[in-house]
């Protein structure tokens, strides 16, 4: 048993270093990266506040940059990177992984997603944390020259699943995503090395930016057990919801490939306009992640069905303009909207518990990683004694997005990156 366990580990001191230095230097990154996220993303909704009317100046500008530099100059950097890292994790090219993770995309994927922040795109941080996380700890193989192919697609789920850890502070569900979606694939007994360095992960970000909760901590709600049953609807309403996103994004993901620069270009106006029209009517409450959103609505700030389908379709938009950007806050945003919206139908349960089940469930039918739905949300809100209910959302709402949608859509983007990108 010993020498069955050791033979999935590195030999060398270096790998060791080498991963202890990769967890530090993802930690720092990923860090700033929110930050420097996040410091945009109010900048253009203080901006927009007070003169709605530039966001149909500034976003589409920004959406047309962003598009073209991306598409002819910075390849490889487009959409939330997840569909990357499985790609990577799927090949056995080792030039195609070079392209898809190295720290070159790492900075360009943190440049572009503050641009599009500053230009009012509804993107999120999460999807491109795990792109950097895992071009940062890929590109440490240049040093190392891993060639067991097990350590190094461990390489690139560790990568993804620090990314996770980092950007929402939810260990579990960083583990589980790395099992459930970038190395789905791998050996099971690449687990033990992808749990121990995740730990590793989890300790340094706690030792460099403390322990504090990425949603409000709402560990002191609780639910009765007999009315888990009435959460039913609200995950079937949840489960259409997110299983029409996902098959809606990848239908206009494909209808907008373009070939010549001039339709480049006269699309990515077009989406942006779309985008400026949104960010006009909600004055830039649709724009960013949505996690400020969500703060509002746990703390029982009625923002309407207006903003769910603004949110929805905004989304939509940006993600079929492929512009970099992640879909987990965003997602999730939507899921506090659809429950704000369900909470008025349900006397016995309190709101927050309906928003709360509702991003799970919204959550796990647009990624289709159950596991990862329930905990990330229940890691982000201190709420892991709710993991019955949680599971039992996620799993029905996953299952009736997979009646609308088979394919879950990072593994449908995955199988198509490389035709979209090189176009």
């Amino acid at each position: 048993m010993r020498r069955y366990i050791s033979h999935q580990f590195p030999n060398e001191i270096k790998t060791y270093i080498s991963l202890i230095l990769a967890s530090l230097l993802t930690v720092i990154t990923i860090d700033f990266f929110l930050y420097s996220s996040d410091y945009a993303q109010h900048l253009f909704k203080q901006l927009i506040a007070d003169k709605p009317i530039l966001s149909f100046a500034i976003t589409p500008i920004t959406f047309v940059l962003i598009v073209y530099i991306a598409k002819y100059f910075c390849h490889y950097v487009q959409g939330s990177g997840i569909p990357q890292l499985i790609a990577a994790n799927d090949s056995r090219n080792k030039t195609i992984r070079q392209q898809l993770l190295s720290f070159r995309v790492a900075v360009g994927k943190i440049c572009f997603i503050f641009l599009g922040m500053l230009g009012g795109a509804p993107i999120g941080i999460e999807g491109p944390s795990i792109h950097i996380g895992g071009s940062i700890f890929y590109g440490f193989n240049r040093f190392l020259k891993l060639k067991r192919k097990l350590l190094i697609h461990s390489l690139i789920a560790i990568g993804g699943s620090a990314g996770l850890i980092v950007a929402f502070n939810a260990p579990i569900a960083g583990f589980l995503f790395a099992y459930e979606e970038i190395g789905r694939k791998l050996k099971k007994q690449a687990l033990v090395l992808i749990a121990a360095v995740s730990l590793l992960v989890y300790v340094l970000s706690i030792l460099y930016r403390g322990n504090e909760a990425y949603l409000n901590d709402m560990s002191i709600h609780t639910i009765n057990y007999l009315l888990i049953w009435q959460l039913i609807p609200l995950a079937i309403l949840a489960g259409i919801s997110g299983g029409l996103f996902s098959k809606a994004t990848l239908y206009l993901i494909e209808k907008f490939i373009s070939h010549t620069k001039a339709r480049v270009i006269l699309i990515a106006v077009f989406l942006g306009f779309v985008i400026a029209l949104f960010n006009y009517l909600s004055k830039g409450q649709i724009a960013g992640s949505g996690r400020d959103e969500v703060l509002l609505m746990l703390t029982g700030e009625q923002l309407d069905l207006d903003f769910v389908l603004m949110k929805y379709f905004a989304t939509l938009t940006s993600l079929a303009s492929t512009i970099p950007g992640g879909l987990f806050m965003p997602s999730i945003s939507i899921g506090a909207g659809i429950g704000a919206e369900m909470a008025q139908y349900y006397s016995n349960i309190d709101f927050q518990i309906i928003i709360m089940m509702a991003m799970i469930a919204y959550l796990s039918a647009v990624v289709r990683a159950p596991l990862t739905a329930t905990f990330v949300i229940l890691e982000m809100s201190v709420s892991l004694h709710l993991i019955i209910p949680g599971l039992l959302v996620a799993f029905i709402a996953n299952w009736i997005s997979k009646q609308i949608f088979t394919q879950p859509i990072y593994e449908a983007l995955a199988d198509n990156y490389l035709k979209l990108t090189n176009s």
